[in-house]
Formats: C-alpha cells, structure tokens, sequence
C-alpha cells in the first residue's frame, strides 16, 4: 500500500517535472494564412497571394486541400541550443485517426526542417537554421480526405527546454515504467524504486523556475546516474534488443499515391532532422519506388538522404520495387518487384539488399522463399501472421521451405502493441515494448537477439524525439533486454552467424494469413485489370523478343515497357491491389491501368506489324499468334461469321493461313443446345428452370460429373458483414446466411455450330442483373462460364458452386510457379481456417482416375471444402471505399472434368489457354516476304516444363528465358529449341546475374530441372 502511494507521488511529480521543462515561452496566437490551389511544394510566393490573418480558434480546412501559414517570429539575443517549436493547427484531442489530423511541412528560413502531424507537434529548431535573431515560419498543410472536416487554429508555441529537467525526466519516466514490468520479488524492481524515490527526495519544488529547483534537479538527475552505474552487472547477462528507426509509409491506402508522396517529403525531412540533434539514430526504409518519387519530386531532400545514406545511419532496404501483395500477385510480378528494387537500391545508394521487407502484407505463398533466394536475396522479414485470429504461428525465427524446397531465413518482428493481441512494426521506445519484445519471442533457446523497429507509421510520420530519448535513458537501467541502435540487414546477418547449428524450425508450407480473405476478391476491376496486364506485359516483351531477332536495327522498347513496369509495379501494393483502399486510390488506378495498357498495346500492336509484314503469302491471310508455352488448337471467327478450327498453332510462334482455306476448313461435329440442354462430343449437361445445372454427364468416361441430388453452377449469395475491417475479411460466419439467385428471367440459345455452343442466361437477384454464356466446345474438354453482372448490391458476397462426385481430403489449387495443396477437411483448427484460400488460374480435386479443375480469368478466392469446389466472383463491402464492385463485372470462369488427376490433365494448357488468348492480324497478299507461314520461336519438348517469360535481357541484347517444372516432377535432360543456332548460353539468376555457362548444340540446350524448380537462361542467337 505505501509503494502504490509513493508511486501516485511519483507520478505527480514527474507531470510537474515534465512541465517546468520549458523555458522562455513564446505565445504565438495568431499566422497569416490562404489556400493553394496550386499544391506548391516550397515557400516561393508572389505578390499576388491574398495572405489572410487567422486567431486562435478560428476555423479552417476543407476536403483535400493544401494551406500555406506563415509568420516571422522574433527571438532573444544570443541563443545558442536548439528552440522547440510547437504547432496546433488543430485542437489537442478533437481528432483521434491520424488520417483526420492536418499533416503539415515545416519551413524555417527557407529551409524545409521536419513534418508535424498528430504524432510530430513539436519541432527542433537547429541554431544552424537561424538567420539573426528571425525565424521566418511557413507551414505547408494538406486537410486529408475524410470528408469536409474543419479544424480549430489553436496558435504555436516557441521554447527551449531546459536540458537537465529533460534528462531527468526521461530517466526517471522510464524507471518508472520499468519498475511495472518487473516481477514483484524481483531484487533490480527493489533498487530501482529506492533510488528512484531518493532521487525524488532531492527536487526543491519550493520555487518552480528558480535557479535553485534547476540545480536540484540537476543533482537529482546525476544522482541516478551515480546509482544506476552501480547496478550494470544486472544488465550484463541480459538478452539483447536492436533498434532501428522506422516509418511504414502505405504507397496508398487512405490516401492516394500523389498523397503518399507528400507524406515522404514529411517523413524524411523529420528523420533528417531528428538525426542532427541524435547522432546515434539510425532509420530504414523501403519501397525503392518511393526513393524514385521523392528524387523527382523533391531533389534537395533526396540528396540529403543519400548523404545519410552513404554514412550509414540511413538503410534503404527490403529488396522489392513497393511492399507488394504476395497473394494475388502473378510470379513474374513478384521477380520484377526484386528486379526493380534492387537494381534501383544498387544504381542510386550502391547498395545491395538482401532482406525482403514485408511487414504488412497478407499472407505469403509458397513460391517466395525460391523467388527470393533466386533473387540473390538471403532473408525475409514480416509481423503480419501474429494477426492470425484462429491459430497462433508457432515460430518467431524459423527456416521457411518453399514449394521447391528452398530454405529461407525468416524472422517476425515480435514487439507489442498495448492495445491490440498481435505484434506491431509501429513499434514504440519504452520499457513495456523492450521487455515485451522478448517475452514475446517463442525461440529464445537459439537466439537472444531481437529486431525493434521503432516509429509511427501507416500513415508515415516515424520515430519522435521522445522516442530517441526514451532509448537513451532506457540504456541505462537495469532490468531489461540491452538495448542499442542497428541495422536491419546488419542484424539479420548476426541472426544467421548466431543460428548456425543450432535446431532451428522448419515451416515448409505457405504462411497463409488467417484474416483478411476477403482481400483475394474486393475491388474487382483491379484483379481482371491485374491478370489481363500479366497477359499483355508478357505478349509485349516476347514479340518484341522475336521482332528482334529476326529483324536487324530493331529497337527493343525498353524505355516504354519500363515505364509501364514501374507503374504496373507500384499497382501491386499490398493495399491496392487486395482492394482495401478508399475510392480515389481506384480512381487514380484507373488512370494508371489506361497509361499501362496503352504502353503494352501500342508495343504489342508495333511488333506483331512488323512480323506480319514480312510473312510470304500468296494471298489475303490470317496471322494467329501464339504466346504460350503449349501448342494450342483455336476456333477463329472469319468476318463473314463463320467459324473455323485452325489446328497446331506454334508454341511461342505464329500460323499464317489463307483466308480462303479457312472458309473450307469447317468440321462435322455433334452439337445441341437447347434451353434446358447442351450435348457435345464430351458433355451431357441438363438445366433445371432455374437456370442450375442438374446433370453434367461426361460421355467419354461414362461418369456423373456432379454429386448425384445436388446442382451445379449453383450461384450462391451471402451477407457479407465483418465484424471488422469490411473490405479486408471475409468471417468465418459469412455461411450462416446463404440464398440461392433463382429469379430466371431469360433463357436463349445463342449459337449452335459443330465447334461451339452457347446458351445463355440472365438472372435478377433484387438489384442486380447477372447474364451468363454457357459455352462448350468440341475440340476441348472445358466448359467456360462467360459471365457479366451489373452488381448493385451492399455487403453481398457471391459464389459460384459444384458439388461434384469426386472423394478426396486434398485439393490442389495454382499458386505463382506451381501448385499447393490444402486439406478439404475440418479436422484441424488450421484446416478450419483455411475457409477461402487464393489462387491463381486454377484449383482442381481429384481421385485417382478422375478429378474436375475449376478455371478462372481474374478470380482469386477459392473454398473447396468435402467435395464442394466454390469460386468466389464478387463482394461489395463499404468500407473504406463506400461504392466498391457496385458497377459492372465482366469475368470467365470455366470447369474441366477430366481423366486421372490433374497431373494427367490439360489443366495447366487449358488455364493458360483462357487467360492468353491467340492474337490474330489480318494481313494482305505479300509474295515478297520472306518469313515462313508456320514459325516458332521457341519450344520445350516438355509439357511439364512451363516457358513463362521470354524478354530482351536487361544489359545486353541476349534473350531471357524463364520456365518452370510445373507437377513436382523431377525431370532429366528437358529440352529447349529455339528456331536458329544458338552462339552463347549462360544460367542466371531470377535478376539476371549470370552463374554458370550452359552447353548447347545447334539451336538446342539440354538440362535437368527438379520439383517447381524456375530456371532462368540468357540465349544470345
């Protein structure tokens, strides 16, 4: 009872400590002020501007506008130690979300000093700044974008703080806090509240602001730190915590990329600032794409980053162009993002990275240990799993195996936040985090060393002076972990030495996020944008791959295509593609998504031009592109109608064929369709009158494709109301609630040819309308679902769904450069959780001698649970973009019965066959020409080896070939063919950096290739 009353007296007195800290208080109560519509970004002003007065209390602010106040302070002769400045553009406490807070740039005498936001009110006013005993003031403000808030002036204020009532208050502060961390019988708990108190004791509080008092407090301060030095060999044997300065900057979120940029200027200006008062600050940061934003936008600030850069307090960081979303990601993007990232750190800084920086993302496929180690990579980093709100990873340093069987070094970041059950990467100073930090590590019997990144974020902001003082008083006291400012990469490569022989845990899985599911589908139009610009990018750099290579004094369009790199690198951020953004970030993606297409097709367009107008032909022609792996059978539609099937189109190649061939071309197949039925060559498929499918017989197995009673193609609807986080999650009571769209209101036979058969339907479901083509084909097993909707509902969630008569506990689903499979049951808690699951192109569930793949062109949310395969094609949440998918939808799915399991399907062909369709050109009789009528670039004799990418390498005008083994088969002498000799051919890496020579003959290299392995050669022809 007497130590919780000495405590209180404490307490009090450091709250009088803490204010009796300033000195010289200056009342400012009142700036000049006016709107730029012109969003400048300096203080450079004409006569022009109508400089308005505002006084205390006054309002202001608007939805996203940009203020300028200034004002010329006059200071007191001869001062030498750095001023405070304190801003309340806003009243203390009216606003709690930091996106509601006007963030502001501060400039003292032309000079751009730090940012001031909810978490930064105070600034360091460096005497290097001063110009006589003037500051000129001005204030950049942006209002933010949550509506048409207003703000209340409430003045500044300018002080110094006296230095030893500062030292003693932090010190104390934090022993304080330290104290409430220890154990009750713990000896340092007992000593440090004695000499606490008896430090206490010795404060004349008799007159506040005499000399006498500061002397006191002086005394008080070195007698703490008399005491302390007595009490190290407490903190010898203790575990270590490293500290690095931090600030998680969204590249979009509730905010737009334009506002992000702002947000950089402020972050870094604060870092910049904070580092010339704390010379042993060290910060870090990522998103390379970021660096590049802010060297164009702001030049000055950017070079005074590099300089801290170049002197070691400044790590630029984490690998990848922006933190990126893994989920929905194609893996060719994930490689660009290192590509990018890395080239741009080396370039710029001279740096090389070799930590992958993913804090925040939502979940981690399985492919990313191989993508990162092949990436010259070494180590990954993230916090995000600890949100999991079922199982609780049981690992915090642990040696993550890929698909392939890569072992990558992972490490999460375990400091706590006080206020949530899972770990933070807005870390704060204070004893509660460094005790925390270690009590919550679960491998504490292989490494004693521990990664504290420290700062406010989200939003940007980072560390605070408090924050750098709290860590030097925390260096002093017992108790807790040691603590000392670090790198991050410098940390990871101690983590690794530190782990070397020990029995460190193995994860050899996906780390899937057991939250957040309803990322793989919100905001639909981004994920069809995503997967068709996949489509594009690759067209773009093989054709023009090929164009170079057959025509001399081409000019590859690097430039270009760079420029749409980088653009649609920067859409793939982990808040913008998984839909979780407000309305303007869409609205800018848009735009941004028209610019990438226009680059892609105008170079596609070019490419396939000049090929086509060097193709012989005796007369008019049609040209068929094909820029897959596979060679492919394609139904073309002449311009008369007709349709035909051209057979044998090359891979990675074309086929020119007469126009007049092609109308003889037709072919006698069976085809039936009827409104309630369809028969092809492999189907039997029955509807009932609500437009579901009752029956899918497959004639060539003689099977029931559907679970017998049950319907097919059954669209589902679900209230889809969170209990937070509306566009993110998906709950895992969203089933409870589940109605059938049964309201047929038109069925119509739309063609009935012997290569094709469309029926199609159109559904009402209160609001909205969804029309369907059902389409079989005779020269392939798929049966596509082309489907678009005017979706008008709120928080509705559609599915479609096959109950399909097939038994197995596993279904596998396409993931980047592979395939994972997940368990169909409930058994586990971890099963249970996997309630919806992402995907790439395709998801299959199969016996042994029969399974049944569900395709799909842009869709990424699966739940195949029992024998029930489910796609999830839309959900509208309201939260934090209120209109999200309330608009129209158009997407493909498709089902693929077939023999054996996916492995002895076409599963893979027809998935790529979907996504990538043929590109035709019409061309004119050319007898001139001298390219063949039939070509190949280039071709694999594998059909288990995948051929992803072929581009111009990025250094020299070798070509880059990028493939895959694809079924977890170990495969001995794979053969790849190009069309021409072959004069050199190199093994590299994911980024290009060359490893090993390859042996080729003629136009020919033979390799060995093990499970999903990727493998990456440059072909100089």
């Amino acid at each position: 009872m007497l130590e919780n009353i000495t405590k209180k007296k404490l307490e009090n007195g450091l709250r009088e400590v803490k204010n009796l800290q300033n000195l010289s208080v200056i009342q400012i109560p009142q700036m000049e002020y006016f709107e730029d519509k012109e969003r400048r970004f300096k203080p450079e002003f004409n006569d022009s501007i109508d400089w308005k007065k505002i006084v205390k209390e006054e309002r202001w602010g608007g939805y996203d506008k940009v203020f300028w106040f200034r004002k010329n302070i006059k200071l007191p002769e001869n001062i030498e130690e750095p001023l405070f400045l304190k801003v309340f553009l806003e009243k203390d406490g009216d606003l709690d979300v930091i996106p509601d807070y006007p963030e502001s740039l501060l400039f003292v005498n032309g000079q751009f000093v730090q940012g001031i936001d909810k978490y930064h009110k105070e600034a360091i006013i460096s005497p290097k700044v001063f110009q006589g005993n003037v500051l000129n003031v001005y204030l950049r403000s942006w209002t933010g974008l949550r509506g048409e808030l207003n703000y209340t002036f409430s003045g500044l204020e300018l002080y110094k703080i006296e230095k030893y009532s500062q030292k003693y208050y932090f010190l104390a502060k934090n022993i304080l806090e330290t104290i409430d961390q220890l154990g009750e019988n713990d000896i340092v708990k007992v000593k440090l509240f004695n000499i606490l108190n008896e430090s206490y004791k010795r404060i004349n509080f008799t007159k506040p602001r005499s000399k006498e008092y500061y002397e006191s407090i002086k005394d008080s301060y070195n007698f703490l730190q008399e005491e302390l030095k007595k009490l190290r060999n407490f903190k010898m044997d203790s575990p270590k915590v490293v500290l690095t300065g931090h600030s998680h900057i969204d590249m979009a979120w509730l905010w737009t990329v334009l506002h992000t940029r702002e947000k950089a200027q402020r972050t870094f200006s604060t870092v910049l600032n904070l580092m010339q008062e704390y010379p042993e600050y060290i910060f870090m940061h990522s998103s390379p794409a970021l660096y590049k934003l802010l060297k164009n936008d702001y030049p000055e600030l950017y070079e005074k980053v590099k300089e801290r850069i170049k002197e070691g307090r400044w790590e630029a960081t984490g690998g990848m162009w922006i933190e990126s979303d893994s989920n929905i990601s194609p893996g060719e993007f994930l490689i660009r993002q290192i590509l990018f990232g890395k080239r741009f750190l080396k370039e710029e800084f001279g740096i090389d990275s070799n930590v992958v920086w993913l804090p925040d993302a939502f979940g981690y496929t399985y492919a990313l240990p191989q993508i990162i180690k092949k990436s010259g990579m070494k180590y990954f980093a993230t916090t995000k799993i600890s949100w999991n709100e079922i199982n609780k990873f049981p690992y915090d340093t642990f040696w993550w195996k890929g698909i392939d069987g890569t072992k990558l070094l992972s490490h999460f970041i375990t400091t706590p936040d006080k206020n949530n059950y899972f770990y933070t990467y807005n870390g704060m100073v204070e004893p509660f985090t460094i005790k925390g930090i270690w009590d919550n590590y679960k491998q504490k019997d292989i490494n004693d060393e521990l990664l504290l990144v420290f700062g406010w974020g989200d939003g940007g902001g980072g560390p605070t002076y408090e924050m750098l003082e709290n860590y030097r008083a925390i260096k002093e006291i017992p108790g807790l972990p040691q603590v000392e400012m670090g790198r991050v990469e410098d940390y990871f490569e101690r983590l690794e030495e530190r782990i070397r022989d020990k029995n460190v845990p193995v994860w050899d899985d996906e780390l899937y996020f057991e939250l957040h599911r309803g990322t793989y589908t919100s905001q639909a139009f981004v994920k069809r944008e995503n997967r068709k610009l996949e489509v594009l990018y690759h067209n773009a750099e093989f054709l023009n791959s090929m164009v170079l290579k057959l025509l001399k004094d081409f000019e590859y369009p690097k430039n270009s295509l760079t420029e749409g790199w980088e653009l649609l690198l920067l859409n793939q951020f982990h808040d913008i593609l998984p839909g979780t953004s407000i309305r303007e970030v869409y609205q800018d993606a848009r735009k941004d998504f028209e610019k990438i297409n226009g680059i892609a097709n105008k170079e596609i367009e070019r490419a396939i031009s000049m090929i086509s107008q060097e193709i012989k032909s005796q007369e008019d022609s049609l040209v068929l592109f094909n820029t897959t792996s596979f060679e492919r059978d394609e139904i073309v539609e002449l311009e008369n109608g007709k349709k035909t099937l051209v057979r044998e189109i090359p891979s990675f190649g074309y086929k020119s064929i007469k126009v007049s061939n092609l109308e003889q071309r037709q072919i006698d197949e069976k085809m039936i369709v009827k409104e309630d039925y369809i028969e092809n060559r492999y189907y039997i498929i029955e509807f009932n009158k609500k437009g579901q499918i009752r029956r899918l017989y497959d004639k060539e197995n003689k099977r029931e494709v559907l679970e017998e009673g049950k319907l097919g193609n059954v669209l589902q609807t679900f209230e889809d109301k969170p209990y937070f986080f509306d566009a993110w999650d998906i709950s895992p009571y969203f089933n409870e609630k589940m109605k059938e769209v049964t309201d047929l209101i038109e069925v119509k036979v739309e063609e009935e040819s012997p290569l094709k058969g469309v029926l199609k339907f159109s559904w009402r479901f209160y609001d909205s309308i969804i029309e369907q083509k059902i389409i079989v084909y005779n020269h392939t097993r798929r049966i596509d679902f082309d489907t678009q909707v005017d979706w008008k509902e709120r928080q509705v969630l559609l599915k479609t769904a096959f109950p399909v008569n097939i038994r197995s506990t596993k279904a596998t689903y396409n993931i980047q450069f592979g395939n994972i499979e997940r368990s169909t049951t409930n058994n586990t808690s971890w099963d249970i959780a996997k309630f919806e699951v992402p995907a790439q192109k395709w998801a299959d569930l199969s016996e042994a001698n029969y399974g049944v793949s569900l395709l799909n062109d842009c869709k990424h949310g699966y739940d195949i649970k029992e024998n029930v395969m489910r796609l999830t094609l839309l959900r509208s949440p309201i939260e934090p973009d209120e209109t999200a998918d309330r608009t129209e939808h158009i997407f493909v799915y498709s089902l693929l019965p077939h023999t054996g399991t996916w492995r002895d399907s076409q599963v893979i062909q027809e998935a790529y066959k979907l996504n990538y369709p043929i590109i035709v050109k019409k061309i004119e009789k050319n007898e001139e020409g001298s390219f063949p009528d039939n070509f190949f670039f280039i071709k694999v004799n594998d059909p288990d080896v995948v051929i992803e990418t072929i581009k111009k390498a990025e250094d020299d005008y070798s070509v880059l070939v990028r493939l895959f083994e694809d079924k977890g088969s170990r495969k001995k002498e794979v053969e790849i063919e190009f069309f021409k000799s072959i004069k050199k051919a190199v093994e590299c890496n994911l980024i290009e950096e060359e490893e090993k020579e390859m042996a080729f003959k003629d136009n020919k290299i033979l390799f060995n290739i093990t499970p999903y392995e990727i493998k990456t050669f440059k072909v100089w022809l």
